[in-house]
């Protein structure tokens, strides 16, 4: 073979072989975004599933908590909101939705609903509830369950939202105390009390 042909030759077996690498860097973002998909859905609940809803209705207590069924993108996860007053419940809703306040007459959910307060006094119920409204309205919805109790209170999702509120006044509604805290966590507390269940 030439000296030519053995550059061109050379050339060739170079190009493949980058261009083998190459194809790796593009193809490997895309599996990368594939398998990631799922974790970052992690948070996303949804309660579309249920044919039958039922009104959340009032409370007892300004600072109670109601909690309802919901679908998790993988299992259950469930969902609790916290009234501000008797009447009026602070949420986060689920993805697409901001935290917001809403009527509890008006306001339907997945059942059971179970409708509890927390087991201290009036004025730290009174705090909770007034720093829901406050100061946890209006945030996007956050879908990093896994982590919902360290990365801030600029995203909320449902439980994260009644957990911060609470924490202000100086209580966690964690029932085991994990890296994150979720609607089943709150119910199951200690500090709450089931005292109205929907269905």
């Amino acid at each position: 073979m030439s000296k030519i042909g053995r550059i061109l030759a050379s050339s060739i077996a170079a190009g493949v072989v980058a261009g083998t690498a190459l194809t790796g860097l593009l193809v490997a973002p895309a599996q990368a975004a594939e398998t990631a998909a799922p974790n970052s859905e992690a948070g996303i609940s949804s309660d579309s599933d249920c044919t039958e809803k039922v009104k959340v209705g009032t409370s007892r207590y300004k600072g109670d908590i109601f909690h309802s069924y919901a679908k998790l993108y993988r299992g259950t996860s469930n969902h609790v909101g916290i009234y501000y007053t008797t009447k009026i419940v602070v949420e986060a809703p689920g993805p697409g939705s901001k935290s917001q306040a809403r009527t509890a007459a008006t306001l339907t959910k997945c059942g059971p609903i179970h409708k509890m307060y927390v087991n201290t006094t009036q004025a730290n119920r009174d705090k909770a509830a007034d720093y829901a409204y406050r100061k946890l309205r209006g945030k996007p919805h956050d879908t990093h369950a896994n982590k919902n109790k360290h990365n801030g209170d600029h995203e909320l999702n449902s439980s994260e939202l009644v957990w911060r509120a609470y924490k202000a006044a100086g209580l966690d509604l964690d029932h085991n105390g994990g890296t994150a805290v979720y609607p089943d966590d709150i119910k199951n507390d200690a500090s709450t009390v089931i005292y109205n269940t929907r269905r």
